[in-house]
């Protein structure tokens, strides 16, 4: 089980800390609205009312014993910057903050944040690839141009194996799983020997351009 410290919670905050603690995390939240430390009472370990921005609560709560902190104060990037400055000097192992601009988001990296997410930016990168990529289900950006992509089986595939379609060689790709959407059954690492049929999703990991080929050949 995981510790996990979330500051801020409005839809993005809120959202991490039910999520984790769904997944059996231990979370502490911290918001300074006494109506959202009421509704993240249920779905979380310890919920605290308290301003954040205040150095003297994060050395209380021994912030070098969480996981992570996730950082969430929506509008007011002084305070998401203040916070992320104390949670590194106090020796927090990973400080994640949820930036609302590329301006923010640099400051954010200059005070040593670990990992800066831009959501709105990010979800609407993945609606305008779903919309001119409608074979993809769903992808995962991971840099340098690779992505790990749901693609759903394309027609031309249906009925012949891995090792006739030839997919690493033909498409530049490594196909990691085959999902049955019926079934809701996983094929970890198919063998070549496996038969596409018209209820399979394909999860690959390459990069975009060999990914799109598939849907496109």
């Amino acid at each position: 089980m995981k510790h996990f410290l979330i500051i801020g919670l409005g839809n993005f905050g809120m959202g991490v800390a039910r999520t984790l603690y769904a997944e059996g995390n231990n979370i502490t939240a911290i918001d300074s609205d006494k109506n959202r430390i009421q509704m993240i009472q249920k779905s979380s370990n310890q919920a605290i009312l308290g301003d954040a921005t205040d150095r003297k609560i994060l050395e209380q709560l021994g912030v070098s014993e969480f996981d992570a902190a996730v950082i969430s104060t929506g509008q007011d990037q002084h305070a998401a910057i203040l916070i992320a400055l104390f949670l590194k000097e106090l020796g927090c192992r990973s400080v994640i903050v949820k930036a609302e601009n590329a301006d923010h988001g640099r400051i954010l990296e200059a005070v040593g944040t670990d990992t800066v997410i831009f959501p709105e930016e990010e979800m609407a990168k993945k609606l305008a690839k779903s919309l001119s990529n409608p074979n993809f289900i769903d992808f995962i950006p991971l840099g340098e141009d690779y992505t790990v992509a749901e693609i759903a089986a394309p027609t031309q595939f249906y009925g012949k194996s891995i090792m006739d379609l030839k997919l690493r060689q033909k498409y530049r790709v490594e196909l990691i799983a085959i999902k049955d959407v019926l079934t809701g059954n996983f094929t970890f690492v198919p063998p070549p020997d496996f038969i596409f049929k018209d209820s399979d999703v394909l999860i690959c990991i390459g990069k975009f351009d060999d990914l799109e080929e598939i849907k496109e050949d």
